[in-house]
């Protein structure tokens, strides 16, 4: 019914939509269409502009961020680098120091300070002490002869041994202990 209705407006008022449209209407209609074309190109060439200077705001953050990234960076890393080790011998240390540290630390929490193991301690540490020293002037002769196999295989080899005194310490104490409370 709704569409009936519909098509009997259109009939009763054929004579407004068969009529052409006046000279005046058109130039209106034309005029309004170029206002709405300039006005989509000004908003296009700012829009360009903008995004130009939003793509050299995100250049500047990211060379920003870059350099910050740079400047913290490990300070040890590079004092040892400049201390003439290279950068695997670098994370040797590291690694052979954190397990020793980490040693020494079961070794204190579980110790008993019984007479015995204060004298296996004390031996020790005057082991360590010198294998310390070892380390050292082996770092310095790396410093002036990088890249010598022969010395960094020594340098090593020291790292090493502290790890390995430190392993038969640990066992010595800590493992002897719970054989003797269990």
């Amino acid at each position: 019914m709704g569409l009936s209705k519909f098509e009997k407006q259109i009939k009763d008022h054929q004579e407004y939509f068969e009529k052409d449209a006046s000279m005046d209407h058109l130039e209106k209609f034309l005029f309004k269409l170029k206002e709405q074309e300039e006005k989509k190109k000004k908003e296009t060439i700012n829009w360009s502009q903008g995004s130009w200077w939003i793509g050299i705001a995100a250049s500047l953050s990211l060379l920003i961020s870059i350099a910050w990234f740079i400047s913290q960076q490990p300070q040890e890393l590079k004092q040892q680098q400049q201390m003439g080790l290279s950068f695997e011998l670098y994370e040797i240390k590291s690694y052979y120091n954190n397990d020793s540290d980490k040693k020494l630390k079961q070794i204190n929490s579980c110790s008993d300070m019984s007479h015995k193991s204060q004298k296996l301690i004390a031996t020790t540490e005057t082991q360590i002490m010198k294998l310390d020293y070892n380390v050292d002037k082996l770092e310095d002769k790396l410093k002036a002869a990088s890249g010598n196999k022969k010395l960094e295989l020594a340098y090593i080899q020291n790292l090493k041994a502290k790890n390995d005194l430190l392993n038969k310490m640990y066992q010595e104490i800590c493992h002897n202990q719970n054989v003797l409370t269990q």
